[in-house]
């Protein structure tokens, strides 16, 4: 509630930055292709309700790094773990669309 309240506070006091911040945004979004846009909604929608398979992956990162003799660093593992299968799934999503649109 706090947050909520705070977010409302600065943006009624700044609305001169959000009208800038909007406009940058809108500029970025008309420059970009459709193709582009249906990428970056892929990558965010992955990013944020992605399904991949957490547990495979560690123990796949595990494994290849105790291979070569590495030390195992956890938080490294869940930044791979959460960036890498989901931008995978969505370059191969860009990739099967416009194959499969026929």
């Amino acid at each position: 509630m706090v947050y909520g309240i705070t977010l409302f506070i600065l943006i009624y006091f700044n609305q001169d930055k959000v009208a800038l911040l909007k406009f940058t945004g809108y500029k970025l979004l008309n420059n970009i292709s459709d193709t582009g846009k249906a990428f970056l909604i892929i990558l965010i929608t992955d990013i944020f309700l992605g399904y991949h398979s957490e547990s495979g992956w560690q123990a796949l990162i595990e494994i290849i790094l105790e291979h070569y003799g590495l030390e195992v660093d956890k938080a490294a593992i869940t930044i791979f773990v959460c960036s890498v299968p989901v931008v995978i799934d969505a370059c191969v999503k860009l990739w099967v669309g416009p194959i499969s649109s026929f």
